[in-house]
C-alpha cells in the first residue's frame, strides 16, 4: 500500500509541475510580446523625431545662402555706388526685409562701430546709435570680419530689439578703405517658425540651441527631452555651431500608450495606428517642402529611400508616383505603375468594386478613409495577396486635388499574432484536460479506497482474536492509511475544483469574513492559547467563501507550526506594500525551503512533533490568490515567526 501511495504522489507532483511551467511560459510569451510591442512603439516615435529633425536641419541650412547672397549684393552696391543715397539704400533694404523672413532688420554701422541707418525703424528704434562694441561676442565678429573683409556671423546674443538672434557682418572697404559694415538681423524665433508649418510640429518638442543657450523653445509645459523617444542633432553653419532637439509632446505619448490587453489582442492594428501617424506627419511634411522648395532633388530621394511604401493618385485614382520601398513591396517598376489606375495593386476579384469605394470615399472627405490608418489586402505582380496597412492624406496642387497614400506590408507580424493564438488555443486546451483528468483520476480513487478501509474493518471485527496483536496493529494501520490517502485524494479534487470553477465576484467585507474565519477557529484558538490581533482591513471585490478559506488556512498555519506559550496571530493590510499581512510567532521558514513551500503535499516538518496533515494548506491559499489575480509570498525569521503577504488584482481593492 505505501508503494501506491508514493507512485500516485509522484504523479501528482509531475502534473503540477507541468501545469506550473505551462503556465509560466505562457506569462513569458505575453510579457515577451509586450516588450517587443514596446520597443517598437518607441523606435517608431524616434525615427519620426529623427526624419523631422533632419528635415529641419536641411530647411535652415538652405535657406542661409539666399540672405547671405542678398546682403553681399546689398555691400557691393554699397562699394559700387561708394555710399548710397539713404533713401535708395533704405528701399533696397526694405525689400530684403520683406522677402526673407527670419531677418528683422538690415543696418549700416559706420567705421566706428556704431549703427547709423536701420529698416525697417518701427521695432527697431532701440539699434539706433548703438555702439556695437558693448558686448565682447558683437565685438569678436566686428574685427573678425574687419581683418578678414569678408561676411562673418556672430554668437549668438540678446538682441536690443528683444528676443534672440544672431548677427551678420559685412565689411565694406571702398578703395581700400574701410567704410563700416552691412549689418543683417536676424531673430532665431521669427527664421524658425518661418521654415517649419505649424501642423508640422504640433504633437513635438522643439529646442534650438547654439554655443549652450537656448534660442528658440517651444516646449510643452513641465516636459523634459527624452532621448528614448526624441533626437539631438548638430550642426555647423558659418563657424557657428547649432544643436536641435527632437521629442513627442504628453499627447503624442498619451496616444501611443497601451496596456497588455490591447497589445495581446490588438497589437498589429496599434502598431499599424502609430505607423499612420508618423507616417501622415512625415508626408505632410514633405508635400510642405515640395511646395516651398519646388521638388528639390533632396526631397526626392528622401522619399524614394523611406521604409514605407508612399503612392500618390489624383483625384480619379491614377498614379502620379510612387517610391522605391512601394516597388518593393508590388513588385511593379515604377514606370509600370505611373498613369495606371490604383486598383493594381488590389486583389482582382474585388478591383472594381474597391476602385469606386474608394474613390467614392475619397471625393467626399469620408473621415473612415482620409487621414486615418486601417487594414487592407494587396496584390503583388506575382499574384500573391497579402495584408497591409493603409494610410491616405490628401493635398492640394495649384488647385487640384491629390491624395497620398502610405502602406506597409505586414505579413509577418500578421503571420506572428496567427502563431501566438494557436499558442495560446494549445495551451488553454492542454490546461483543461489536465485539470480533467485530475478531477477524474482522484474520484475514481476514492471507491477502492473505500473498499479497503470498510474489509480491514470487517476482518478485524471477525478474525482480531485469532489475528493476534501485530495482525490487529497492521489493520489499524491499513485501515490509516487508507483515511489518509482519502483525505489526499480529497484535498487533490478540492484543489481541481479550485482549477475548474467560475470565478464569482461581488464586494466582501474583509472585516466581515476575518469574524466568520475566527468564530469558525473558536475551539481551536483556545485550545492551542492562541490570541488574535485584526486591525481594520479594506473592502475587496472577489469570491467570499474563497477569500475565508484563504483567511482560515493562513491563520491555521501560523499556530500549528508554533512552539510559543502563547501564540499570537496579527492580522492588517500593508499600506506601503498595498498587500494584506498574515503574521504570526512560529517557529519561522528555512529560505532554504522557499520555493518548496507553496508545493502541493508537501511538510517541511514532521507529523510528530505539529500533528497530522497534508501539507496543502498553503498550496490552496496560492490557488485562491492566483484566481483573484493576485500573488503571495512570505517574509521569514527562524524561531521568530512569519509573515505572508497577499494581493488582489489592484482594481479589487476598494478604500485603500
Amino acid at each position: 500500500m505505501h508503494i501506491d501511495v508514493e507512485s500516485t504522489g509522484k504523479r501528482f507532483k509531475l502534473s503540477f509541475i507541468v501545469v506550473f511551467i505551462c503556465v509560466l511560459l505562457s506569462m513569458l510569451a505575453s510579457l515577451w510580446v509586450w516588450q517587443l510591442a514596446d520597443n517598437q512603439e518607441k523606435h517608431l516615435i524616434k525615427l519620426t523625431a529623427i526624419a523631422k529633425s533632419e528635415l529641419i536641419e536641411h530647411q535652415f541650412i538652405n535657406s542661409m545662402p539666399a540672405i547671405i547672397s542678398a546682403l553681399e549684393r546689398m555691400r557691393n552696391r554699397w562699394v559700387a555706388r561708394e555710399g548710397p543715397p539713404f533713401e535708395e539704400w533704405r528701399l533696397d533694404a526694405q525689400d530684403y526685409v520683406n522677402d526673407h523672413a527670419g531677418l528683422r532688420a538690415v543696418e549700416w554701422v559706420n567705421s566706428e562701430y556704431v549703427v547709423k541707418w536701420v529698416v525697417p525703424l518701427q521695432g527697431n528704434e532701440s539699434a539706433v546709435d548703438l555702439d556695437l562694441s558693448f558686448e565682447k561676442n558683437r565685438l569678436k565678429a566686428l574685427e573678425r570680419a574687419k581683418v578678414s573683409k569678408n561676411f562673418s556671423l556672430s554668437k549668438p546674443v540678446q538682441l536690443v530689439q528683444g528676443g534672440k538672434g544672431f548677427l551678420a557682418y559685412f565689411p565694406i572697404y571702398i578703395h581700400g578703405r574701410f567704410d563700416g559694415f552691412i549689418l543683417g538681423v536676424f531673430d532665431i524665433s521669427q527664421l524658425v517658425d518661418s521654415l517649419l508649418p505649424h501642423e508640422f510640429i504640433n504633437d513635438y518638442n522643439i529646442e534650438v540651441l547654439s554655443e549652450g543657450s537656448v534660442m528658440f523653445s517651444k516646449v510643452e509645459a513641465g516636459m523634459q527631452y527624452d532621448e528614448s523617444t526624441g533626437f539631438s542633432h548638430s550642426f555647423a553653419l558659418h563657424g557657428v555651431d547649432w544643436e536641435l532637439l527632437l521629442w513627442p509632446k504628453q499627447s503624442r505619448i498619451s496616444v501611443d500608450d497601451s496596456d497588455i490587453h490591447y497589445i495581446a489582442l490588438l497589437n498589429g492594428l496599434f502598431v499599424s495606428f502609430l505607423a499612420g501617424i508618423a507616417s501622415f506627419y512625415l508626408i505632410k511634411s514633405r508635400m510642405s517642402e515640395r511646395i516651398i522648395s519646388a521638388q528639390d532633388v533632396e526631397h526626392k530621394a528622401t522619399l524614394d529611400n523611406a521604409i514605407d511604401g508612399i503612392i500618390t493618385i489624383d483625384a480619379h485614382g491614377v498614379i502620379t508616383s510612387i517610391n522605391n520601398s512601394a516597388v518593393n513591396i508590388f513588385g511593379y517598376a515604377k514606370e509600370e505603375s505611373i498613369g495606371k489606375n490604383f486598383s493594381v495593386f488590389m486583389p482582382k476579384a474585388h478591383r472594381g468594386e474597391c476602385d469606386q469605394n474608394l474613390i467614392d470615399d475619397l471625393t467626399s472627405g469620408n473621415k473612415k478613409i482620409i487621414g486615418t490608418g486601417q487594414r487592407v489586402k494587396g496584390q503583388r505582380k506575382n499574384g500573391q495577396i497579402f495584408p497591409l496597412d493603409l494610410g491616405v492624406t490628401g493635398f492640394r496642387v495649384a488647385g487640384e486635388q491629390f491624395y497620398c497614400g502610405v502602406v506597409r506590408d505586414i505579413s509577418k507580424q500578421v503571420a506572428m499574432e496567427r502563431e501566438r493564438e494557436q499558442l495560446i488555443e494549445r495551451l488553454t486546451k492542454s490546461n483543461e484536460e489536465l485539470d480533467n483528468f485530475a478531477y477524474i483520476a482522484s474520484h475514481d480513487l476514492k471507491e477502492p479506497l473505500r473498499a479497503i478501509q470498510n474489509h480491514a474493518g470487517f476482518l478485524k471485527e471477525d478474525y482480531e482474536t485469532e489475528l493476534g496483536e501485530d495482525g490487529v496493529y497492521k489493520l489499524d494501520r491499513l485501515v490509516y492509511l487508507g483515511s489518509k490517502m482519502e483525505q489526499l485524494i480529497s484535498n487533490l479534487m478540492y484543489f481541481s475544483r479550485l482549477g475548474r470553477e467560475e470565478q464569482s465576484s461581488k464586494q466582501v467585507n474583509m472585516d466581515e469574513a476575518l469574524s466568520h474565519v475566527l468564530e469558525r477557529l473558536t475551539e481551536s484558538l483556545q485550545e492551542h492559547n492562541v490570541e488574535v490581533f485584526a486591525e481594520a482591513l479594506p473592502n475587496v471585490v472577489g469570491n467570499q467563501t474563497r477569500l475565508e478559506e484563504l483567511l482560515y488556512n493562513l491563520i491555521t498555519n501560523g499556530y500549528k507550526y508554533n512552539l510559543s506559550e502563547h501564540k499570537s496571530i496579527n492580522v492588517n493590510y500593508d499600506l506601503e506594500r498595498h498587500a494584506f499581512c498574515v503574521k504570526d510567532n512560529g517557529i519561522g521558514i528555512d529560505a532554504h525551503f522557499k520555493t518548496e513551500v507553496f508545493r502541493i503535499f508537501k511538510r517541511l516538518n514532521s507529523n510528530k512533533k505539529f500533528g497530522e496533515g497534508t501539507g496543502a494548506g498553503l498550496t490552496f491559499a496560492k490557488k485562491i490568490v492566483e484566481q483573484h489575480k493576485g500573488k503571495i509570498w512570505f517574509e521569514s525569521e527562524l524561531g521568530k515567526g512569519t509573515s505572508f503577504y497577499f494581493t488582489l488584482k489592484e482594481s479589487e481593492v476598494e478604500n485603500e
